[in-house]
């Protein structure tokens, strides 16, 4: 008798790959809401040194990438894709935060009032605004990955409860500090 391909395969894979992209979009969700004062002081600080943004006012320049990474959290899957859809290209593999800026600085930034000019290709951007996250964090995986450690090293807590979800988020909070919420 001929067996058919009733396509169970195919469903685990696709299941399995959407739960992978689920799990590192949460990641990215809660790396951001952590490190994002960092981030933000960090990125002003370097957009404005390597003179990429040209500006008399640098506060102003500053609380609109603030906006700007702000609302690439709250942004929907769809908007945050549609944003980033004419540079999506830009690179292999890109970071879809670093993606975001770049695109937010090029198309947001650059038609506001205090913004006298931006300069650099989008590669350049793109570089200089991705070792800025990249750095935060690698500065956040090892804090993440040491308060792990103290997990493992506890018998009461099993990976995958609802106790060690709690316990995980309550020493990264005492490590970070609060993370950031959506307003």
């Amino acid at each position: 008798m001929r067996q058919f391909d009733t396509g169970r395969v195919q469903d685990k894979l696709i299941n399995r790959l959407d739960r992978q992209e689920k799990q590192q979009a949460f990641k990215q969700d809660r790396f951001i809401r952590f490190k994002l004062p960092e981030i933000h002081k960090e990125l002003t600080q370097v957009l404005l040194m390597e003179k990429i943004i040209e500006t008399e006012n640098q506060a102003a320049v500053s609380d609109m990438i603030l906006r700007g990474l702000r609302t690439a959290l709250k942004s929907s899957e769809f908007d945050f894709k549609y944003f980033i859809s004419p540079i999506r290209d830009l690179v292999p593999r890109p970071n879809q935060l670093a993606l975001y800026m770049t695109q937010y600085v090029n198309e947001t930034l650059i038609d506001e009032p205090e913004v006298i000019d931006v300069y650099g290709t989008n590669e350049e951007i793109y570089q200089l605004i991705q070792q800025v996250i990249s750095k935060s964090k690698s500065r956040f995986e090892r804090t993440e990955a040491d308060v792990l450690a103290q997990l493992a090293a506890s018998k009461t807590l099993a990976p995958g409860t609802r106790d060690y979800e709690i316990a995980l988020d309550q020493m990264i909070q005492k490590r970070l500090g609060e993370p950031q919420r959506d307003d």
